[in-house]
């Protein structure tokens, strides 16, 4: 396919996520792309500019300040950035698809996605089943997570199943490598399903239950294509994870204002990647087989 055939691909895939939306009643909205803080998710990699201006990794809390102010429904296609190595399902600047529902739980976002992906695709009809990281952790490296809620505990654990680790890992970087090595590659590739239990130190701004978070993510033939959760509402607790990960200057402070004066209303949300949603629906291996232009990488 030549750029103007790809072209014509994401305008089919763009009209056609916005009819799905507007018919289920959501509003399309617009926010920037620049702003002095960043996402502080452990798992962004955030592009700063100049000025102490970063792009926007995602449009997340510009979306949920809108969400504060009254806003019900909403969804956004927006440009979004991150410093990650450029390789087949990544590259730097991409378009992400975000929405929220109030007073609405996980469960319909979740329903969200699988009628989506459905139409898109044209296959994987919901229900889609889940499978739980809790109980790949204890199947495949005989781990259990809530007994290795410390780093040290944790780096032992997975020191005696084999793998090669670093000593100065952090427990994130310990849980992802576990991931990465010995559950990702035996994830399921001829289907659609949601991962579900993801520990606490893994939440991001989701509310959790103990240990385990409402964070979820839809895989489809073996591709991480959403990641969504219960948005956390408590101003004191955001402020706390955002503080131990990341510079003050780096923090929206407007945000947690926001959360403290006036409050988050019960809500859910979700981000999916369109690339990789194109991809799929084309069979293709690599996003930059369907990208008009991928200037950071060569194409063979």
């Amino acid at each position: 396919m030549n750029p103007w055939e790809r072209t014509k691909l994401w305008s089919e895939l763009l009209s056609q996520v916005r009819s799905f939306f507007l018919k289920r009643g959501f509003t399309e909205v617009v926010t920037p792309v620049l702003a002095p803080w960043h996402n502080l998710d452990p798992n962004i990699k955030p592009i700063k500019v100049e000025n102490g201006l970063y792009l926007q990794a995602s449009p997340e809390f510009f979306m949920k300040k809108l969400l504060i102010f009254g806003a019900k429904r909403i969804f956004q296609i927006a440009h979004a950035f991150r410093d990650d190595p450029v390789d087949d399902l990544h590259t730097k600047e991409f378009l992400i698809l975000e929405w929220y529902r109030v007073g609405e739980d996980i469960r319909a976002i979740k329903r969200d996605v699988e009628d989506l992906v459905s139409e898109v695709l044209g296959r994987y009809p919901p229900p889609w089943d889940s499978i739980s990281l809790r109980e790949l952790f204890k199947e495949r490296l005989d781990i259990n997570l809530e007994e290795a809620k410390d780093k040290e505990t944790l780096l032992r654990k997975i020191k005696k199943a084999g793998l090669k680790v670093k000593d100065s890992y952090s427990w994130e970087e310990l849980f992802e490598a576990a991931f990465l090595n010995e559950i990702d590659p035996y994830l399921p590739k001829d289907r659609a399903f949601w991962l579900v239990d993801y520990p606490y130190p893994l939440a991001a701004s989701s509310k959790c239950d103990g240990f385990w978070s409402t964070r979820c993510e839809a895989y489809v033939e073996g591709v991480e294509l959403a990641n969504g959760y219960v948005e956390l509402d408590d101003p004191e607790e955001q402020k706390r994870r955002w503080i131990s990960r990341g510079r003050e200057s780096e923090i929206d402070w407007e945000y947690l204002e926001l959360l403290e004066s006036k409050g988050l209303p019960p809500s859910s949300g979700i981000a999916l990647g369109l690339e990789r949603l194109l991809m799929l629906k084309c069979r293709k291996s690599s996003i930059h087989e369907i990208l008009p232009f991928s200037p950071l990488t060569k194409r063979g």
